[in-house]
């Protein structure tokens, strides 16, 4: 507290005396003196008042200043004294402004300083290597925490150049030392020191010339160095043993070339496709490795010119196939060639990696492939002749057959036995059956849309065009349609006749009082939406929720129809390249699922699919 005092005393003791001073001068002359120069005389006082102090040396000295001032500007008017006081004042803030001013910058100063010796001696004294700081002479001025664990001698802050430095290395130390001091700096000097306990330990040194007489020297034990390289460089033989197996034991067969443009590797697989020596192409020009081989292909040219010009412009080769020819130590395959160059950091040549992968079999596949969907196409054409013939050879009896039947019953009726008509009305029933199945089965094959069939369809106006149609089947029925079906992709007859199917089933073969039908959707996946028809009917069990979808299949053989109508909801939801299923429960009812596309379609397999599927 006293310290403090005596501080802030020193602090105003030069304003007190010049206010003293200018005291005696004003007493004696001011009466003499003018206004403007009794204001520089006030502003001096001021001015150091306002510098030593702070704020209350301002708002004092701004007191005093005009208290010295005052006789004088009695004898002035009134606009100037309070001209007067506002100059003082903007005296007072200009000095509070310097001095503030000076203060941050002595501040910044101290703190500069001081953040620089403490942080030169954290990294002096912590550093992992030996710094020494040397004279001309190589002797040891100062020295760091490593030096004295590395070289011993720990109660010695300093050392003699034949003390640390090896006794056989100590004239090249010197010749160091000359060039150091000469150019001003040093690197990578190789030498050896001489621990206390005599033990000699390598280390690579660089320096640093601070003035004429001293210097910087960091040396790095090679010791540590060592061991870490030894260890690298058995850790990067065996990761090179890894990849040369791993690499000899691909089907591929893989050509390694170096940034210099030599086979640095090539694998047992290129020996056992092109039937040549692998040492005979590491360490050749892989331009000349290659055309040992190119020989063999059945087009070399064609590989040797894209070959060339890959190389020749540091390009990618992306799946040319080659065909290898049988030969002496060599199998006829098929193989898939790509080149890929390789990159540095700084985007320079840093090689090529060239593969050739074994894809016989897979053209054996291909072509198999192709032959079956030949075969397949031959098929459908000829099991849709087989269609259209049959369908008509035995429409034409059908319809002949039921004439004469409409007709005897029609002539003859009441001539007629009651069990010869009975019998006569069922042969007529299943005549008329037997042509109902022979149109579903017409229609059934038929469902091949083309491509140009295709196009936005409004589920809205299709729904809706589809209702009206069933008419009367509809009354009674409690109905919901989403008022928000979307747009599709398809054929819009063939969509409209999947939802007249479904709901038709629905109603059908609805038991409940009040049947209840939904037609809804939601989101697909993979660019579709989601269609459904739920009814309130009895449900399905689940050993048929599959069989239902085949064609002439029938839950109940006592109800009319072919069990024709859901097998045909599958043919052209497929051919839309959805999906159609059922899902339900006994007593609970049952929710009919089929997906159809957003985006255009494309006929892929002789199946639609959405383009953006591929």
């Amino acid at each position: 507290m006293r310290r403090r005092r005596r501080v802030r005393w020193s602090r105003w003791a030069p304003a007190l005396i010049f206010y003293a001073l200018l005291g005696g001068v004003f007493g004696v002359w001011g009466g003499k003196l003018e206004v403007g120069a009794s204001f520089l005389l006030a502003s001096v006082p001021l001015m150091v008042a306002a510098w030593m102090v702070g704020r209350w040396g301002a708002a004092l000295g701004l007191c005093g200043s005009l208290g010295l001032i005052f006789p004088a500007l009695l004898r002035q008017p009134p606009g100037v004294g309070a001209a007067a006081a506002l100059l003082l004042a903007g005296v007072a803030l200009v000095a509070l402004g310097a001095e503030h001013l000076w203060r941050r910058r002595v501040h910044t100063s101290r703190v500069a300083r001081k953040v620089d010796v403490c942080y030169g001696e954290e990294v002096f004294e912590n550093s992992l290597n030996i710094v020494h700081v040397i004279d001309r002479e190589g002797n040891v001025i100062r020295r760091n925490r490593a030096s004295r664990e590395l070289l011993g001698w720990n109660h010695k802050k300093t050392l003699h150049l034949t003390e640390y430095v090896h006794p056989q290395d100590i004239g090249k130390f010197k010749a160091e030392l000359e060039l150091l001091f000469e150019r001003g700096e040093v690197r990578g000097v190789e030498l050896r020191f001489v621990s206390e306990g005599k033990r000699s330990i390598p280390v690579e040194l660089q320096a640093k010339r601070v003035t004429g007489k001293v210097a910087v020297l960091e040396a790095r034990d090679r010791l540590e160095v060592a061991a870490w390289e030894r260890k690298l460089a058995a850790e990067q033989a065996r990761y090179r043993f890894l990849i040369e197996e791993g690499i000899d034991t691909m089907d591929l067969g893989v050509l390694l070339v170096d940034q210099q443009g030599q086979v640095l590797w090539a694998n047992r697989a290129v020996e056992e496709f092109f039937g040549v020596a692998r040492d005979d192409l590491i360490g050749r020009a892989a331009t000349r490795a290659l055309q040992m081989f190119t020989h063999v292909f059945e087009h070399p040219q064609e590989f040797w010119a894209t070959v060339r010009e890959a190389y020749q412009q540091g390009t990618e080769v992306e799946g040319l196939i080659l065909r290898v020819l049988p030969g002496l130590g060599r199998e006829e395959r098929v193989l898939q060639y790509r080149s890929i160059p390789i990159r540095a950091d700084d985007g320079s040549p840093g090689g090529r990696i060239d593969y050739y992968a074994d894809v016989t079999e897979l053209k054996k596949l291909e072509a198999e492939l192709r032959a079956r969907n030949r075969e397949l196409t031959e098929v459908n054409a000829k099991l849709g002749e087989f269609t259209t013939v049959v369908s008509h050879d035995l429409r034409s009896p059908l319809v002949t057959a039921l004439g004469f039947m409409s007709t005897i019953l029609s002539n003859y009726n009441g001539q007629l036995p009651s069990q010869v008509r009975e019998d006569l009305e069922k042969m007529r029933g299943r005549l008329e059956y037997m042509d109902r199945l022979v149109d579903d089965l017409s229609r059934y094959s038929s469902i091949k849309p083309r491509a140009a069939d295709f196009e936005r369809v409004d589920l809205r106006r299709v729904v809706r065009e589809r209702l009206e149609d069933l008419g009367p089947m509809l009354h009674g029925v409690n109905l919901r349609v989403a008022e928000d079906l979307p747009v599709v992709w398809g054929v819009p007859t063939m969509i409209g006749e999947v939802f007249s199917n479904l709901v038709r089933n629905a109603i059908k073969f609805n038991d409940k009082a009040l049947p209840e039908v939904e037609i809804g959707w939601r989101e697909g996946e993979g660019g579709t939406y989601l269609l459904f028809v739920r009814d309130n009917g009895p449900g399905i069990e689940a050993e048929w929720q599959e069989k239902i979808f085949g064609l002439f299949e029938k839950l109940d053989r006592n109800r009319e129809g072919t069990g024709a109508g859901l097998a045909i909801c599958k043919r052209i939801v497929e051919e839309h390249g959805g999906k159609i299923w059922v899902e339900s429960k006994v007593g609970s009812g049952s929710t009919f699922y089929f997906s159809l596309p957003k985006v255009p379609v494309k006929k892929r397999g002789g199946t639609a699919c959405p383009m953006n599927a591929e």
